[in-house]
């Protein structure tokens, strides 16, 4: 992986810590929590994190208090430049936080998560379930969970890429975005939010909430004791070049004659400069899901 995306992935933790849905996040503190009534004395509650990027959600969840006392967490991801940043990385952030487990395991691993072996009692998988066929997906899950286990599945994308201010080739840009995702990508869907609230269901999963979790990004004043470049917080400006370029790269070779390659270089020369200028609002529709896996896993 490029120095660049593992910047980005850095730089959407601030992005991510506000759109996540706190319900769900609840209600998945509270499952963890029985899970560990439930086991044996003395044994963790085993967590295996897929396609864990560069390790942002551990210490998310434990400054949030999500995690129960005793805690094995399993960070899992085919690349293995995300792996050594987070194993270089997140124990120094997790002993900065006054608060967690009182035993908390780290194991990294650079692996394909859907082919390890496991026996979890929860499955953790941000971003990530709408870049893989969940018919695939799905089944791999189940196979990494102990009976009854929990998936925790948050910032799942769920068809909605706009911006601010507005511009007339908004709409169709955004379209064939999305159908970039859908036709030419290997993998992964542009509704992947709704349609897992659909598909788990019909393989006997029992869905315990689910919830928007929208990642808004836009210039403020207050930047939250995050201070960034260009008046948005932290690294968030980063966080939507990197957006603009994703989209550069998906319509570049993808563009349908009824729209001009110069239309997209016109809207993409002007979201650039809104965003050099500090003027630049995006709003990408995602959704949290939390759901029990059937007796059978």
């Amino acid at each position: 992986m490029t120095d660049a995306k593992l910047s980005f992935l850095e730089a959407k933790r601030t992005v991510d810590d506000r759109a996540l849905n706190r319900r769900v996040l609840d209600r998945f503190a509270a499952a963890l929590a029985a899970r560990a009534d439930a086991a044996d004395d003395g044994e963790p509650v085993r967590i295996v994190e897929i396609g864990a990027g560069v390790g942002t959600m551990i210490p998310r969840l434990v400054a949030r208090g999500v995690l129960p006392d005793r805690v094995h967490y399993r960070a899992v991801d085919r690349d293995r430049a995300c792996i050594e940043r987070a194993r270089e990385r997140v124990p120094d952030r997790v002993a900065a936080i006054d608060a967690g487990p009182s035993r908390l395991e780290l194991a990294f691993e650079t692996a394909d998560a859907f082919a390890i072996d496991a026996r979890a009692d929860a499955v953790i998988g941000s971003a990530i379930l709408d870049l893989v066929s969940l018919e695939r997906a799905i089944p791999a899950v189940e196979d990494l969970l102990s009976p009854e286990g929990v998936l925790y599945a948050p910032i799942t994308f769920d068809g909605g890429t706009a911006f601010a201010p507005s511009d007339p080739e908004d709409d169709s840009l955004e379209r064939l975005y999305h159908r970039h995702m859908d036709d030419v990508r290997d993998g992964g869907s542009s509704r992947a939010g709704r349609e897992l609230l659909a598909a788990l269901p019909e393989r006997d999963w029992t869905v315990l909430a689910a919830g928007g979790s929208d990642w808004v990004v836009r210039p403020t004043s207050d930047a939250g004791g995050e201070a960034g470049a260009g008046g948005y917080p932290a690294s968030e400006r980063q966080f939507l070049a990197h957006l603009l370029e994703t989209i550069d790269d998906a319509l570049s070779t993808f563009v349908p004659e009824r729209v001009a390659a110069d239309e997209l270089d016109r809207w993409l020369e002007r979201r650039r400069g809104e965003l050099e200028d500090g003027t630049l609002v995006a709003v990408v529709h995602n959704v949290d899901v939390l759901a029990r896996a059937p007796r059978r896993a």
